[in-house]
């Protein structure tokens, strides 16, 4: 159970059902017993158009098309240019103002004339750029180094407070600091609980942790 505004983080190793709960979420397939529920109405009683209306979600393998920056944030849904020009700004995506021609900037078919870095952030700029009520990031800042993501996270938690977000990541960093963790293995729930209490409480969360930070147990 998530309250508005909070923040829950999935972590787990490959395969371990991470993608699966966003794919159940957003009704990519259904569940086979049980029910999701989204302000308290069971996900299936949406239309589809009204259920991923709720959401912005930057997905693992999204991707950006031929086409100018602004065109590739704006998604084609006629957002309002202040909503383009934040998302682009709180996605740390900053290095088109650099550009020569900024948001007109042209991308090629799968932006490739862009770092992996620089994609990921349009992505999440995209993502964001609707001010969500769920914001969705599967994986979505893997290619971002520590400091970036850090400002990511920041700046989000800032500038869209209201927003409840669902964060999928093999990095102990970009979830540490959710309200809830949920530590995945073969399908099953194998943890839930907050970052200091599974460091004190869980071995699958704590071996991960002491691989990608060095170890020792530290509060926040």
């Amino acid at each position: 159970k998530l309250n508005k505004g909070e923040t829950l983080g999935i972590i787990g190793s490959t395969g371990s059902g991470k993608s699966t709960i966003i794919n159940l979420l957003l009704r990519l397939y259904d569940v086979n017993e049980g029910a999701i529920y989204l302000n308290g109405k069971d996900v299936r009683n949406y239309s589809l158009h009204k259920l991923k209306s709720y959401f912005g979600t930057a997905l693992q393998y999204d991707t950006l098309f031929a086409d100018n920056i602004y065109n590739n944030v704006d998604f084609y849904r006629n957002l309002p240019k202040k909503n383009i020009v934040k998302a682009i700004d709180n996605a740390q995506a900053t290095f088109v103002n650099e550009l020569e021609e900024k948001d007109k900037t042209i991308l090629t078919a799968k932006g490739t004339n862009l770092s992996g870095g620089q994609r990921q952030r349009l992505i999440i700029a995209r993502a964001l750029a609707s001010n969500p009520k769920v914001l969705i990031l599967d994986d979505a800042s893997s290619a971002l180094d520590y400091k970036t993501d850090a400002s990511l996270r920041k700046a989000i938690k800032t500038n869209y407070d209201k927003t409840t977000q669902i964060i999928i990541s093999a990095r102990v960093s970009s979830i540490m600091h959710a309200d809830k963790i949920i530590v995945l293995e073969n399908g099953v729930i194998n943890g839930y609980g907050t970052h200091n209490e599974l460091l004190k409480t869980n071995d699958i969360y704590k071996e991960i942790y002491d691989s990608q930070l060095g170890g020792g147990i530290h509060e926040w």
